[in-house]
């Protein structure tokens, strides 16, 4: 559910909108996390149906979304898709994702979302308001670009105002780029249309489905 609803969902999405989006020459910006700066992708498990780890599900679906947002970009300029794609996170902020939420289980507040208001009201993390200003910034400012990440400008980036940041190392790699692609087209049961430059991916979209 982790992985569906954080990323295979927007995936099939946006594969279905295409059309639409590529008319209207769109941008598209994906939300992100700073767990998408944590941990690997369970590759032979995906859906995490042998075992479950909720923070290393959450984690991996950070990441495969960014993934996505960051080759949708590339696969739009390879192919003339005439659409831009970058990918955006908050920072920390209190937001109610570790607060108390009995209608999900949780009767208290966490440990760590008690902290990170502590940190908040001191202007170590964001605040509800501003954890909301790098996605406005990545979709609608002139400035900004496909391809591109977003985030506060702050130390470690947790707070403050919306800029450029460094692409997490997890986010780099084209080949897991590509196999996540795949991936989701198969889990999602959608495709995107093939590009029309294959030559400066080395072949590697070779397997697509069109």
């Amino acid at each position: 559910m982790r992985f569906g609803s954080n990323h295979l969902g927007h995936f099939a999405l946006v594969a279905h909108l295409l059309p639409l989006l590529r008319a209207g020459n769109a941008r598209i910006t994906s939300q992100l996390s700073v767990a998408a700066n944590q941990g690997p992708i369970n590759w032979t498990d995906p859906n995490w149906e042998r075992s479950y780890d909720g923070r290393r599900a959450y984690s991996q679906s950070k990441i495969a979304f960014g993934l996505f947002g960051l080759e949708l970009d590339r696969r739009s300029r390879a192919g003339g898709w005439g659409i831009t794609s970058n990918i955006a996170h908050p920072g920390v902020a209190p937001t109610s994702l570790l607060a108390a939420r009995p209608e999900v289980g949780r009767p208290n507040d966490t440990a760590g979302v008690r902290l990170i208001r502590i940190l908040s009201r001191i202007g170590l993390t964001g605040t509800v308001e501003s954890a909301a200003l790098p996605a406005l910034h990545a979709a609608a400012a002139s400035q900004a670009r496909g391809g591109r990440f977003y985030g506060p400008a702050g130390p470690g980036g947790l707070a403050g105002a919306p800029a450029e940041r460094p692409v997490y190392s997890r986010l780099t790699s084209e080949d897991d780029a590509v196999r996540m692609w795949k991936l989701s087209e198969e889990l999602t049961h959608t495709a995107f249309p093939h590009p029309a430059d294959k030559s400066s991916r080395r072949g590697q979209w070779a397997g697509d489905r069109g």
